[in-house]
């Protein structure tokens, strides 16, 4: 089986239209054309039926469709892996890490695994939650250390290693500052500075608003958490935070206030694509890391 009939195959799949597919791979109709039927002719069934003016599906290519994608994705990222590997033959553990995730479990973890795997060599890079999971199924990495379980969870094979909640953290003044914890209905008409829109946070939170039915103003935080914590409690606002974490320095007034909800949770999760063949060494790198989880999370 070609590799190139099943991008055709799925590039048309996509635009349900051979003129609009052969357009966008570059090639003639006429050659687009020819290479689906010899996908069909390979195969012993029919894929598209043609309706008029426009194209469907059989109940065959329907069915197909989604094992070709895998397929193709799966070619995809093996490639990739390839090119990561160096001319002497190493391949680096390719970890896409959420901001936050790997300095939460352990601020020295690369460097304590380094101690006793010295042959092992970690490229991590380091950026927000949803990139992070999309690096993973686009073959750029092989596994994520991220937060919450990761989307659609039915690519991805998961272990919890650390759950943490969400917090408000406000100044003197606010008016939350006095409570002990907090419910949705408490926020309401009130203005929130958290992770912006590439963070799970801020759409768990935009979508806990919606079903309380409440407004929320949320302002997306950038650059260092420090400077960042100070102009927004200098401005009698609050912020999101993790529950327990270590406070900033010359902040100690500032109170941490939890949910009442469970699902408002910042939990750290450690991921690959689903029934991903790990290697000896990813093998003792994901040992390593799931050390670090409670005994009933692994």
């Amino acid at each position: 089986m070609e590799l190139r009939n099943l991008y055709y195959f799925l590039q048309v799949c996509d635009d349900k239209s051979f003129s609009a597919a052969a357009t966008r791979l570059y090639i003639t109709q006429q050659a687009l054309s020819k290479s689906v039927k010899a996908l069909e002719k390979e195969l012993g069934s029919e894929l598209f039926k043609k309706t008029g003016n426009t194209i469907r599906l059989t109940p065959y290519g329907e069915a197909i469709c989604p094992i070709c994608r895998e397929m193709v994705r799966n070619f995809e990222a093996g490639i990739k892996k390839i090119r990561s590997i160096t001319p002497d033959g190493a391949a680096p553990l390719r970890m896409a890490a959420a901001y936050q995730a790997v300095d939460t479990l352990s601020f020295t973890l690369i460097e304590d695994f380094h101690q006793t795997h010295p042959d092992i060599y970690i490229r991590c890079d380091a950026m927000p939650d949803l990139p992070a999971e999309k690096a993973v199924l686009d073959g750029e990495a092989d596994f994520v250390l991220g937060i919450g379980m990761p989307q659609p969870r039915d690519q991805f094979d998961s272990w919890l290693i650390r759950p943490l909640a969400l917090c408000i953290m406000a100044g003197p003044g606010h008016p939350l500052y006095t409570q002990d914890a907090l419910r949705m209905s408490d926020l309401d008409g009130l203005t929130l500075h958290c992770a912006g829109p590439q963070f799970k946070t801020y759409h768990l939170l935009r979508k806990k608003a919606a079903d309380a039915g409440i407004t929320l103003h949320l302002i997306p935080t950038s650059g260092n958490l420090y400077t960042t914590y100070r102009n927004v409690f200098a401005r009698g606002r609050a912020v999101i935070g993790i529950l327990g974490a270590q406070g900033e320095p010359e902040l100690d007034a500032v109170r941490q206030i939890p949910f009442e909800d469970p699902e408002l949770n910042w939990d750290i999760y450690l991921s690959c694509r689903k029934d991903y063949r790990r290697s000896a060494a990813e093998e003792a790198f994901f040992t390593y890391i799931r050390s670090f989880s409670n005994p009933e999370n692994r």
